[in-house]
Protein backbone atom coordinates (compact mmCIF):
# COMPACT_ATOMS: atom_id res chain seq x y z
CA UNK A 1 0.00 0.00 0.00
CA UNK A 2 1.30 3.23 -0.68
CA UNK A 3 0.07 4.38 2.87
CA UNK A 4 2.83 1.97 4.18
CA UNK A 5 6.19 3.59 2.16
CA UNK A 6 5.16 7.35 2.44
CA UNK A 7 5.47 6.17 6.78
CA UNK A 8 9.36 6.33 6.50
CA UNK A 9 9.47 9.93 5.41
CA UNK A 10 9.16 11.35 8.58
CA UNK A 11 11.85 8.71 10.38
CA UNK A 12 14.41 10.02 7.89
CA UNK A 13 14.11 13.36 8.49
CA UNK A 14 14.11 12.74 11.99
CA UNK A 15 17.46 10.58 11.33
CA UNK A 16 18.90 13.43 9.59
CA UNK A 17 17.94 15.69 12.06
CA UNK A 18 19.90 14.02 14.49
CA UNK A 19 23.19 13.50 12.35
CA UNK A 20 22.40 17.12 11.66
CA UNK A 21 22.91 18.47 14.63
CA UNK A 22 25.92 16.04 16.20
CA UNK A 23 27.64 17.48 12.84
CA UNK A 24 26.53 21.52 14.46
CA UNK A 25 27.84 20.20 17.79
CA UNK A 26 31.07 19.04 16.76
CA UNK A 27 31.87 22.09 14.60
CA UNK A 28 32.57 24.44 16.55
CA UNK A 29 35.72 22.75 17.75
CA UNK A 30 37.49 22.70 14.94
CA UNK A 31 38.77 25.74 14.59
CA UNK A 32 38.09 28.09 17.31
CA UNK A 33 38.42 31.03 14.97
CA UNK A 34 35.45 30.56 13.15
CA UNK A 35 32.30 32.22 14.33
CA UNK A 36 29.40 29.81 15.72
CA UNK A 37 26.71 30.03 13.17
CA UNK A 38 24.34 27.63 14.04
CA UNK A 39 23.02 26.41 17.41
CA UNK A 40 21.35 23.34 18.51
CA UNK A 41 19.05 21.89 21.50
CA UNK A 42 18.25 18.67 22.61
CA UNK A 43 15.24 17.44 25.15
CA UNK A 44 14.60 14.67 27.10
CA UNK A 45 11.49 13.34 29.03
CA UNK A 46 10.41 10.05 30.61
CA UNK A 47 7.63 9.57 33.18
CA UNK A 48 6.93 5.21 34.56
CA UNK A 49 5.98 3.27 37.11
CA UNK A 50 6.02 -0.20 38.03
CA UNK A 51 3.77 -2.12 40.34
CA UNK A 52 -0.05 -1.76 40.93
CA UNK A 53 0.08 -0.40 37.07
CA UNK A 54 2.75 -0.34 34.72
CA UNK A 55 3.51 2.59 32.09
CA UNK A 56 6.17 4.58 30.46
CA UNK A 57 6.11 7.44 28.38
CA UNK A 58 9.35 8.70 26.27
CA UNK A 59 9.63 11.95 24.64
CA UNK A 60 12.91 13.40 22.96
CA UNK A 61 13.28 15.95 20.42
CA UNK A 62 16.13 18.38 18.68
CA UNK A 63 16.34 22.03 16.56
CA UNK A 64 19.08 23.15 15.12
CA UNK A 65 18.92 26.68 14.14
CA UNK A 66 21.41 29.49 12.51
CA UNK A 67 22.33 32.02 15.52
CA UNK A 68 22.94 34.90 12.85
CA UNK A 69 19.83 36.07 11.60
CA UNK A 70 20.15 39.19 9.72
CA UNK A 71 19.87 38.26 5.84
CA UNK A 72 17.96 34.69 6.68
CA UNK A 73 16.71 32.11 9.17
CA UNK A 74 16.87 28.26 9.02
CA UNK A 75 15.29 26.03 11.29
CA UNK A 76 15.65 22.03 11.71
CA UNK A 77 13.48 20.80 13.92
CA UNK A 78 12.22 17.15 14.98
CA UNK A 79 10.27 15.12 18.04
CA UNK A 80 9.59 11.24 18.60
CA UNK A 81 6.94 10.35 21.35
CA UNK A 82 6.29 6.31 22.82
CA UNK A 83 4.30 5.56 25.72
CA UNK A 84 2.36 2.20 26.50
CA UNK A 85 0.58 1.50 29.61
CA UNK A 86 0.67 -2.51 30.59
CA UNK A 87 0.48 -3.50 27.28
CA UNK A 88 -1.25 -1.28 25.29
CA UNK A 89 0.65 1.57 23.46
CA UNK A 90 -0.88 4.46 23.87
CA UNK A 91 1.33 7.16 22.25
CA UNK A 92 3.87 6.44 18.79
CA UNK A 93 4.39 9.47 16.91
CA UNK A 94 7.07 11.67 15.19
CA UNK A 95 7.52 14.85 13.67
CA UNK A 96 10.14 16.87 11.36
CA UNK A 97 9.84 20.39 10.19
CA UNK A 98 12.21 22.63 8.12
CA UNK A 99 11.64 26.13 7.93
CA UNK A 100 13.41 29.29 6.05
CA UNK A 101 12.66 32.95 6.95
CA UNK A 102 14.03 35.36 4.67
CA UNK A 103 15.21 38.69 6.14
CA UNK A 104 13.20 37.49 9.66
CA UNK A 105 14.14 40.64 11.67
CA UNK A 106 12.42 42.89 8.94
CA UNK A 107 8.43 43.87 10.09
CA UNK A 108 7.50 41.64 6.87
CA UNK A 109 9.51 38.51 6.06
CA UNK A 110 8.39 35.79 3.81
CA UNK A 111 9.07 32.26 4.55
CA UNK A 112 8.37 28.81 3.27
CA UNK A 113 8.45 25.25 5.74
CA UNK A 114 7.31 21.71 5.31
CA UNK A 115 6.40 19.42 8.12
CA UNK A 116 6.59 15.58 7.95
CA UNK A 117 4.90 13.41 10.55
CA UNK A 118 3.41 10.14 11.72
CA UNK A 119 0.77 9.42 14.30
CA UNK A 120 -0.16 5.62 15.00
CA UNK A 121 -2.50 6.40 18.03
CA UNK A 122 -4.56 8.82 15.50
CA UNK A 123 -4.58 6.01 12.81
CA UNK A 124 -2.26 8.79 10.72
CA UNK A 125 0.53 6.43 8.84
CA UNK A 126 1.72 9.58 7.19
CA UNK A 127 1.06 13.58 6.54
CA UNK A 128 3.20 15.86 4.62
CA UNK A 129 2.36 19.81 5.34
CA UNK A 130 4.31 22.09 2.85
CA UNK A 131 3.77 25.72 1.70
CA UNK A 132 4.53 29.20 2.45
CA UNK A 133 3.52 32.29 2.89
CA UNK A 134 4.63 35.91 4.49
CA UNK A 135 5.08 37.13 8.37
CA UNK A 136 3.70 40.01 10.30
CA UNK A 137 6.40 40.66 13.21
CA UNK A 138 5.33 43.83 15.71
CA UNK A 139 7.50 44.25 18.54
CA UNK A 140 5.34 45.55 21.98
CA UNK A 141 6.47 48.37 24.49
CA UNK A 142 8.69 46.01 26.43
CA UNK A 143 12.22 44.99 24.80
CA UNK A 144 11.04 40.94 25.96
CA UNK A 145 8.21 40.71 24.63
CA UNK A 146 7.52 39.58 21.07
CA UNK A 147 4.53 38.90 18.82
CA UNK A 148 4.09 37.95 14.96
CA UNK A 149 1.27 36.53 12.61
CA UNK A 150 1.75 34.90 9.28
CA UNK A 151 -0.52 33.80 6.62
CA UNK A 152 0.50 31.07 4.23
CA UNK A 153 -1.04 28.41 1.90
CA UNK A 154 0.02 25.04 1.85
CA UNK A 155 -0.65 21.80 0.64
CA UNK A 156 -1.73 19.14 3.19
CA UNK A 157 -1.16 15.16 1.98
CA UNK A 158 -2.28 12.84 4.21
CA UNK A 159 -2.23 9.13 4.40
CA UNK A 160 -4.49 6.99 6.65
CA UNK A 161 -3.87 3.60 8.76
CA UNK A 162 -7.09 1.94 7.56
CA UNK A 163 -7.87 -1.92 8.49
CA UNK A 164 -8.72 -4.51 5.73
CA UNK A 165 -12.47 -3.49 4.18
CA UNK A 166 -12.73 -0.06 6.13
CA UNK A 167 -14.38 2.23 4.08
CA UNK A 168 -13.60 5.42 3.35
CA UNK A 169 -10.22 6.77 1.25
CA UNK A 170 -6.65 5.89 2.52
CA UNK A 171 -5.12 8.73 1.11
CA UNK A 172 -6.42 12.82 0.81
CA UNK A 173 -4.81 15.86 -0.18
CA UNK A 174 -6.34 19.21 0.34
CA UNK A 175 -5.20 23.05 0.16
CA UNK A 176 -5.32 24.45 3.41
CA UNK A 177 -4.75 28.28 4.69
CA UNK A 178 -2.58 28.10 7.73
CA UNK A 179 -2.71 31.25 9.98
CA UNK A 180 -0.21 31.76 13.01
CA UNK A 181 -0.35 34.00 16.01
CA UNK A 182 3.18 33.15 18.07
CA UNK A 183 3.53 35.43 21.57
CA UNK A 184 7.41 35.65 23.01
CA UNK A 185 8.08 36.63 26.35
CA UNK A 186 11.26 36.58 28.63
CA UNK A 187 11.98 37.17 32.19
CA UNK A 188 14.43 38.36 34.14
CA UNK A 189 15.64 35.69 36.19
CA UNK A 190 16.00 33.16 32.71
CA UNK A 191 12.60 32.09 32.46
CA UNK A 192 10.33 32.66 29.24
CA UNK A 193 7.32 31.75 27.77
CA UNK A 194 5.96 30.70 24.45
CA UNK A 195 2.70 30.61 23.13
CA UNK A 196 2.00 29.65 19.17
CA UNK A 197 -1.81 29.24 17.82
CA UNK A 198 -2.29 27.48 14.32
CA UNK A 199 -5.52 27.91 12.24
CA UNK A 200 -5.40 26.12 8.96
CA UNK A 201 -8.76 25.90 7.18
CA UNK A 202 -9.48 23.85 4.06
CA UNK A 203 -9.29 26.56 1.19
CA UNK A 204 -12.72 25.27 -0.55
CA UNK A 205 -15.09 25.08 2.82
CA UNK A 206 -13.84 26.23 6.39
CA UNK A 207 -15.93 23.40 8.01
CA UNK A 208 -12.84 21.40 7.53
CA UNK A 209 -10.50 22.87 9.47
CA UNK A 210 -7.34 22.19 12.30
CA UNK A 211 -6.15 23.84 15.47
CA UNK A 212 -3.00 23.53 17.24
CA UNK A 213 -2.39 25.48 20.03
CA UNK A 214 0.99 25.40 22.30
CA UNK A 215 2.49 26.50 25.51
CA UNK A 216 5.57 26.69 27.09
CA UNK A 217 6.96 27.58 30.32
CA UNK A 218 10.76 27.29 30.56
CA UNK A 219 13.57 27.68 33.61
CA UNK A 220 17.25 28.04 33.11
CA UNK A 221 18.56 25.54 35.72
CA UNK A 222 22.56 26.06 34.41
CA UNK A 223 23.69 28.10 31.62
CA UNK A 224 23.11 25.28 29.39
CA UNK A 225 20.44 23.31 30.97
CA UNK A 226 16.63 24.73 31.04
CA UNK A 227 13.10 22.53 32.56
CA UNK A 228 10.21 23.11 30.03
CA UNK A 229 7.06 22.42 30.07
CA UNK A 230 4.62 21.56 27.65
CA UNK A 231 1.09 21.80 26.85
CA UNK A 232 -0.48 21.37 23.69
CA UNK A 233 -4.54 21.15 22.24
CA UNK A 234 -5.12 19.65 18.77
CA UNK A 235 -8.63 19.89 16.89
CA UNK A 236 -9.36 17.70 13.99
CA UNK A 237 -12.44 18.73 12.80
CA UNK A 238 -12.22 15.87 10.47
CA UNK A 239 -9.88 13.07 11.82
CA UNK A 240 -8.70 10.20 10.23
CA UNK A 241 -11.52 7.45 10.59
CA UNK A 242 -11.37 5.89 13.65
CA UNK A 243 -9.40 8.84 15.63
CA UNK A 244 -11.09 11.30 18.20
CA UNK A 245 -11.55 15.12 17.24
CA UNK A 246 -9.20 16.41 19.96
CA UNK A 247 -6.01 15.44 21.84
CA UNK A 248 -4.25 17.34 24.74
CA UNK A 249 -0.69 16.51 25.45
CA UNK A 250 1.54 17.54 28.75
CA UNK A 251 5.30 17.28 28.92
CA UNK A 252 8.08 18.23 31.61
CA UNK A 253 11.48 17.75 29.98
CA UNK A 254 14.96 18.60 30.26
CA UNK A 255 16.15 21.04 27.23
CA UNK A 256 20.24 20.93 26.53
CA UNK A 257 21.89 23.91 24.54
CA UNK A 258 24.40 22.64 22.34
Amino acid sequence: MPALRSSRLPLRLALCLCVACGVAYAAPGTAQDTPNLWSSNLEFGYTGANGNTSFSILSAAASLSRVQQERFELELSGRFRWGKNDDEVIANDVQATTKFDWQPQATISPFLFATGSRDVIRNLDGRLLAGGGAKWTFWLPSPETKMSASLAAVVDHENYRLEAGSPGPETITVARWSGRVKFDHSFGSGAAFQHITFWQPQMSGFSDYLVDISNSLSTRLLSNLSLVINHSFIHDEVPPPGAEKDDQRLAVVLRVSL
